[in-house]
């Protein structure tokens, strides 16, 4: 296969005649998969190492072209919903891949270990393309919801901007967003462990969720399961003030939310939207239910709020 060819698809270039021709050609043989997934790996360090920066200005690339790939380890799986981007770093000891999830949207990932996450919009993760032989370390920033294969002699770690967790097998959800200085463990089966500087915190039984605010962690019951139905593509409130609401939307959609008056309805807000349907479409539904308007700056796209 011709290698320019394959670097136009990389970079989202080819036409759809083309992208049947590599399609037909990578599962003609596992040796055409092997080669197709080389010259990808030399495409990422190639774009990533700067050698091809003059030609080629993209330093992130559409992985949904290739959602149709056969499996193999640590590659992108099931579904993948718009743009995500990956890039391939590596340092003396291991090599990771790191994934960003654009606005509004999710992905699904399983693992060199057969661990199935899901990660939410706005979410960058970072992950070793093969774990080391006695731990399972990868980095989050953003949401995601965990089902870690269980090895008890290899630890599985989530580390996160304000802490970790660690398990060895289990299902749970963390939102940890550095830009809000959040941090949410919810579990749902099994055990987990939260970690601040090397100091555990306390475990968590499941139906728990522990809220780390202040270096304080807040263990509470998990009473609403609505909230984590974003990895079915839904945003849902219960009883939800409408500055909270404002904060979530601005968290899934990447947009800010300017609120210009200091006196915002007291009402709540009980309801669900679809990620798909965007921040605006979310903001005339609100409006139904409680009396508000708002205003987008098109250049900006900030929304104020009055």
């Amino acid at each position: 296969m011709n290698q320019e060819l394959l670097y136009n698809f990389f970079e989202g270039k080819t036409l759809i005649e083309e992208e049947k021709n590599i399609r037909d050609w990578m599962e003609e043989s596992d040796t055409n998969l092997k080669c197709f997934m080389q010259s990808r790996k030399e495409f990422d360090i190639q774009t990533l190492s700067g050698s091809e920066a003059k030609k080629r200005d993209k330093k992130k690339y559409n992985l949904k072209s290739l959602s149709w790939i056969p499996s193999v380890a640590a590659v992108i799986i099931a579904l993948i919903i718009g743009g995500i981007y990956l890039f391939n770093l590596s340092d003396k000891t291991e090599q990771f891949n790191t994934i960003i999830v654009p606005a509004g949207q999710r992905i699904n990932l399983i693992l060199s270990d057969n661990t199935n996450l899901w990660l939410n919009a706005n979410t960058q993760f970072r992950y070793p393309t093969e774990f080391s032989k006695d731990i399972r370390t990868v980095y989050l920033d953003g949401e995601a919801y965990f089902e870690v294969s269980k090895n008890e002699k290899k630890p599985f770690i989530v580390k996160t901007y304000q802490g970790e967790i660690h398990v060895t097998g289990t299902s749970f959800n963390v939102e940890a967003y550095s830009k809000y200085n959040s941090f949410e463990t919810s579990l749902f089966e099994g055990g987990v462990d939260i970690y601040k500087e090397n100091s555990k915190l306390a475990s968590l039984k499941p139906n728990e969720i522990g809220t780390l605010k202040n270096n304080e962690l807040l263990i509470t019951d998990i009473i609403d399961k609505d909230n984590y139905l974003w990895r079915e593509g839904l945003i849902a409130f219960n009883n939800k003030k409408l500055e909270e609401v404002l904060i979530d939307l601005e968290k899934y959609f990447n947009v800010d939310i300017h609120i210009s008056t200091s006196c915002l309805p007291k009402h709540t807000y009980t309801g669900k939207f679809r990620q798909s349907d965007g921040v605006i479409y979310a903001l005339r539904v609100l409006q139904r239910s409680i009396n508000f308007k708002y205003i987008r700056d098109e250049e900006t796209g900030v929304i104020y709020i009055d």
